[in-house]
């Protein structure tokens, strides 16, 4: 994409967060692909939806990329998204149909010889531009096996990492990251994880941290202490940092977890939202809302999209978000509040000091004592905000092992 192109495209989509014009589809869309998990993650705010077996079928899928317009971003969710057969052809939907040009999806990794395959269909497609596969952990083996309820996650996760390096030197649109959520109990545990991914996995070009968030499944896990969080950042920073110098849109890393960390002291909007007008979830039985951290507006099976997101139940959600009734760490409608809000943009860059460069992981260590690092060890779970929940329906047990997912 070339320098004017993306000044235009900045353009249109700064003119989109300024407010919502009917008919118009938000240009980050996440779509829930399914709800079938067979992990137990304790940290899951999606837990009591999972396995309802009420999932969208391809035939909605379809009537709903019909109905939709164009739109570049979409985020898949789940669930683990790629234990859904038809994941391939979904994506093909929206790619063909909606001009689809990046797509961003989280998984636990741990149906490698699934993934490929589904995979292998989706970059089939000539004009995806971009397709990142997040690969979720939450720690070092024993601690990540524990959390996720299955003692074969950890290394699962690394066979399709393996699967993936191989796929992306056949196709270069293939990119590798690792998502990590920090809670009050598992920062020594992702110290050493970014360290072991840096060295174990070369193909990977990113590491991202964020909060717990939501109606945890495990209810006594707290948000870290602000203090550990963001030296845990930094040193994630330091080590990752040759590989973020030539990432797309690394530059609005430290931006989005300046605006984190700010939202919580805060336990306010420190950047206005733009959830409604950049942001919208279709979840995998329907519902619709504007974000991951409101109650549903409405469902497919009984509205369209557009009869759903020009509503004036909408609207008076996206009025209450404009007047700060809410708040969130949550980096998907966090991610375009920053970047398509000129104002927010630079206030962002100049506070995260972007200009910076940054220190390698030796000086990072030299500059950062171990009893700093140590400081605040017991985590003050006070700090941590906590969105606005979604009420959803009770859940039914996860399901365990492959065979149950037929």
């Amino acid at each position: 994409m070339s320098v004017f192109t993306r000044i235009l495209r900045h353009g249109r989509l700064s003119l989109t967060a300024l407010r919502h014009r009917q008919g118009r589809t938000p240009p980050f869309l996440t779509v829930y692909m399914n709800s079938i998990c067979n992990l137990t993650c304790e940290h899951c705010y999606y837990w009591r939806n999972l396995n309802q077996r009420d999932d969208l079928t391809l035939e909605e899928f379809s009537r709903l990329s019909a109905e939709l317009g164009g739109f570049e971003n979409l985020n898949l969710s789940g669930g683990e998204p790629f234990i859904r057969s038809e994941f391939a052809e979904v994506c093909t939907l929206f790619i063909r149909n909606n001009g689809v040009r990046q797509i961003y999806v989280p998984t636990s990794g741990y149906f490698t010889e699934r993934t490929e395959k589904a995979l292998r269909k989706v970059l089939q497609e000539p004009c995806l531009q971009r397709f990142v596969c997040e690969i979720s952990l939450d720690g070092m083996p024993e601690y990540h096996n524990r959390f996720r309820g299955n003692p074969k996650s950890f290394d699962n996760a690394m066979a399709t990492y393996d699967m993936l390096a191989r796929l992306q030197r056949e196709d270069a649109r293939l990119r590798i990251h690792s998502s990590a959520t920090a809670s009050h109990e598992n920062i020594d545990e992702l110290r050493r994880l970014t360290k072991f991914l840096y060295d174990r996995c070369p193909a990977m070009e990113h590491h991202t941290l964020g909060m717990i968030r939501g109606d945890r499944k495990n209810p006594s896990l707290t948000g870290p202490s602000l203090a550990r969080y963001s030296e845990l950042y930094g040193y994630m920073r330091s080590v990752w940092k040759d590989r973020e110098q030539s990432r797309f849109g690394a530059i609005v890393e430290p931006m989005l977890q300046w605006a984190k960390v700010r939202t919580t002291v805060s336990n306010t909007q420190y950047v206005p939202c733009t959830a409604g007008n950049m942001t919208g979830v279709v979840y995998a039985n329907g519902d619709v809302s504007v974000c991951e951290s409101h109650p549903p507006i409405g469902n497919l099976r009984r509205e369209s999209f557009f009869q759903i997101w020009d509503s004036p139940r909408a609207q008076a959600l996206r009025e209450s978000i404009r007047a700060k009734q809410c708040h969130c760490t949550g980096e998907i409608a966090m991610w375009p509040s920053v970047v398509f809000q000129p104002v927010q943009l630079v206030r962002a860059a100049w506070s995260s000091r972007v200009w910076r460069s940054v220190p390698s992981e030796a000086q990072y260590n030299a500059r950062v004592s171990p009893t700093m690092r140590a400081a605040d060890h017991a985590g003050n779970a006070g700090s941590q905000a906590v969105p606005v929940a979604f009420h959803p329906r009770r859940a039914k047990e996860a399901l365990r092992e492959p065979s149950d997912l037929a």
